[in-house]
C-alpha cells in the first residue's frame, strides 16, 4: 500500500473509530511505557503525522503515527491495516514506544 492510500484510510478508520490495539504487545510486553488502553486510543485521535515505515521490510505494511502525549513526550505508535472477525477492515496499533 503506498502512504497516500494509507493515510486517507488511517483517518477515514480514525474518524469511524475503526481502531484496535494489539493489548499483549503494547501494554502487556511494555509495562515499563505506562500506556493504557484509553491513552492510546487517545494518541491515535491526537494531531500528528502519519509516515510509512523506516524498516525497508515493512515499507507498505506497517505506518506511524507521529504525535505528543499530554507530557509533551514524543510517541511513535506503529499501525497496521487489517481485517477483523466480522470482515471487516480496522487499523491496528501494534506497537508504540515513548521517548
Amino acid at each position: 500500500m503506498n502512504l497516500v492510500d494509507a493515510k486517507r484510510l488511517f483517518f477515514k478508520l480514525r474518524a469511524a473509530n475503526r481502531i484496535d490495539i494489539c493489548e499483549d504487545h503494547v501494554i502487556g510486553d511494555h509495562p515499563e511505557r505506562g500506556y493504557s488502553i484509553g491513552e492510546v486510543v487517545l494518541l491515535v485521535k491526537a494531531p500528528g503525522t502519519f509516515h510509512d515505515s523506516t524498516d525497508p521490510n515493512f515499507t507498505g505494511e506497517r505506518f506511524y503515527w507521529r504525535t505528543r502525549d499530554i507530557y509533551e513526550n514524543d510517541v511513535r505508535l506503529v499501525i497496521e491495516f487489517e481485517v477483523d472477525e466480522c470482515g471487516q477492515l480496522i487499523m491496528v496499533v501494534s506497537a508504540g514506544e515513548r521517548s
